[in-house]
């Protein structure tokens, strides 16, 4: 596992190294995500209209990226 101090490493990094619960690390791997950034480039209006979202995974990533102060990442695109 890689810290994850630096938001650029986070947004490049594959979840599976990541600092975050199996769950979403599973649930990243059945939406078809590899890295964080992989979700943020699709904003969330897009992530939550995909099959197999779950609002307690968003919720694992939105408190990630705000503890990281990367939240405006996940804008709409």
């Amino acid at each position: 596992m890689y810290d994850i101090n630096d938001g650029q490493e986070l947004i490049s990094m594959p979840i599976d190294t990541l600092g975050v619960s199996e769950y979403f690390k599973q649930k990243s791997r059945q939406m078809g995500f590899i890295t964080i950034g992989e979700i943020t480039d699709l904003g969330w209006g897009k992530v939550l209209k995909m099959d197999h979202f779950c609002y307690e995974w968003f919720n694992e990533l939105v408190r990630l990226l705000k503890s990281k102060g990367m939240l405006h990442l996940l804008e709409t695109r």
